[in-house]
């Protein structure tokens, strides 16, 4: 891979990176290591890897086909992917679930003579508010979930509100979808590949669910995860989000050192007192929610207003979550015309501003109250 390639396909993680080493330079010589939280990055990476365990499997395929033997009409057809997305984003994440289905719309849409965007589009909204309403759905509840130390009624009470509205929103915009009388050949009946080993990665994926609710250590999660993974299906561990990982790493560097350079400690400090919904709402458009959530948790202990703002942060631009450059990218690659990737964009980013507009001025008038 040269670094061109590299460098579009890990932007972010080489971003995290260059930061946590130029903020090193003026911290005094520290155990850096100390600033990371490695539970975190542990769980990480054991849900990474289940879930790569099911894909491997073709279990998500094996739904995919059998949700589509509900649609009859363009319409339902739509609106099966678009709500399959959005509750199964909040068990495997919302990036997952838009691997998982968006190539599917894309093949399912060429089968049938139409335009997939504004599908993908809505799809990519589903999987950010639908992954909204779990710890799991997205790595920025999961940090924020594991930091706050709430209780699991006090955070669904938070995320409920975000995730229902935007159920609602949903709905209203899948009845612009035209209905149409439609016929569907998925091809050949897909089989699931090993199923004795689902028995299994369910099991890692209870012990995970079980870690995260603070049943069980971080280590039995970890080491069973490593220890079945290794045994049954090694090439697991290639299909790990390693640059997620790192990028977390280096952020956690990052912010450990400006919390001890007392001037900008200071600053952002004052700069997000009583503002951490909006500054988080704002930053998640600039550098995505994820590297927002892992920089502001460090210099507040206002839980609530950062998870509702990255969360909601998480729709708006392309880059507001890094879930949403899969589905471009995905749909990017299965056309050539730079008016349809503009187009794309435009629907995109008009579809956006719709739902982070009302999910921004419910969040104020009713759950920040």
């Amino acid at each position: 891979m040269s670094f061109k390639e590299l460098l579009k396909k890990e932007a972010v993680t080489i971003i995290a990176a260059a930061a946590a080493l130029i903020s090193c330079m003026f911290v005094p010589v520290t155990d850096y290591v100390e600033y990371i939280d490695a539970d975190l990055i542990g769980i990480l990476f054991s849900l990474m890897a289940v879930v790569a365990g099911f894909s491997e499997n073709n279990v998500f395929k094996k739904l995919s086909v059998s949700v589509i033997s509900l649609a009859g009409d363009t319409r339902r057809l739509a609106m099966t992917l678009i709500f399959t997305v959005f509750f199964i984003s909040m068990l495997i994440t919302n990036d997952v679930a838009l691997i998982a289905f968006v190539p599917f719309t894309i093949m399912l849409y060429e089968k049938i003579g139409r335009s997939p965007v504004y599908v993908i589009v809505l799809e990519t909204i589903a999987a950010n508010i639908g992954g909204a309403f779990t710890p799991i759905g997205n790595p920025q509840n999961l940090l924020l979930f594991s930091i706050s130390e709430m209780s699991v009624p006090e955070f669904f009470g938070i995320t409920l509100y975000v995730t229902g509205i935007g159920f609602v929103l949903l709905l209203i915009a899948s009845v612009f979808i035209k209905k149409e009388a439609i016929s569907i050949d998925t091809g050949d009946e897909l089989e699931i590949k090993n199923p004795r080993y689902l028995v299994l990665y369910a099991i890692l994926f209870i012990l995970c669910i079980l870690y995260v609710f603070r049943v069980i250590d971080i280590i039995y999660v970890l080491s069973s995860v490593c220890l079945v993974v290794a045994i049954i299906q090694p090439k697991i561990f290639s299909k790990v989000d390693y640059g997620l990982l790192i990028t977390f790493a280096c952020f956690f560097i990052f912010v450990g050192n400006l919390r001890n350079i007392p001037g900008v400690s200071k600053t952002i400090v004052a700069a997000l007192n009583g503002r951490e919904f909006e500054c988080s709402l704002i930053l998640s458009q600039f550098i995505s929610n994820v590297p927002t959530a892992v920089m502001l948790s460090g210099f507040t202990d206002k839980y609530k207003a950062l998870i509702i703002g990255c969360d909601i942060g998480g729709l708006g631009t392309m880059i507001a979550s890094l879930a949403s450059l899969i589905s471009f990218k995905c749909y990017s690659g299965s056309v050539s015309s730079g008016k349809s990737k503009l187009r794309f964009i435009g629907i995109f980013t008009a579809a956006n501003v719709v739902f982070l507009a009302v999910l921004t001025a419910c969040a104020k008038l009713f759950i920040l109250k």
